[in-house]
């Protein structure tokens, strides 16, 4: 098993490590990157159950696939792009995905002084348009929204994760983020 210092493994050296059959190599992968496949996830899902199954599914699958992948590729993106194609299997094997069910399972943390009433029920009521308007966003506009702000993915690790060129992925964060504006400017 791995230190403490094993945090500062960079994760090209843990792939090797694990592809040389060294299982706790993965699992310090799995430690480091749940957190953040599992946000972009739960973004998609409709609760937190299929969200957890989906980021199980994807580990499973860059498992058995991390024989393939590609050693001058980075591993997060390549990661976050296989929980995007469990997602997506999931979308087509069910319903609509949606993007969350606001407030839930992160919340709006407010610093400072905590707000009234009235500013609690408005900016819930915000998040809340927010959120469907989000929800109402075509697939690949609600992907590339979840991968910036809920992964806090750069626009090359998106191209990257997505399979997009650059200029695709910003393209799609553009269009969203119109949408999005318009959405909320039409219901005040």
């Amino acid at each position: 098993m791995y230190s403490i210092r094993a945090v500062t493994i960079p994760d090209d050296e843990l792939v090797r490590r694990a592809l040389r059959e060294d299982p706790a190599a993965f699992n310090l992968l799995i430690q480091r990157h749940t957190p953040a496949v599992y946000r972009i996830v739960r973004r998609m899902c409709s609760d937190r159950s299929e969200a957890e199954a989906i980021t199980q599914e994807a580990f499973l699958r860059a498992w058995e696939n991390l024989p393939r992948s590609k050693s001058e590729r980075p591993f997060r993106p390549w990661l976050i792009q296989i929980a995007v194609n469990a997602a997506r299997d999931a979308l087509r094997k069910s319903r609509p995905l949606d993007f969350a069910d606001l407030p839930g399972d992160e919340a709006l943390q407010i610093a400072a002084a905590e707000p009234g009433p009235e500013e609690q029920f408005e900016s819930a009521e915000a998040l809340g348009r927010l959120a469907e308007a989000v929800q109402a966003l075509p697939a690949p506009y609600r992907m590339a929204v979840a991968l910036r702000y809920a992964a806090e993915m750069s626009y090359e690790e998106m191209a990257l994760a997505l399979q997009l060129p650059l200029n695709t992925v910003r393209t799609h964060l553009h269009r969203a983020k119109n949408i999005l504006r318009k959405a909320l400017e039409r219901d005040r």
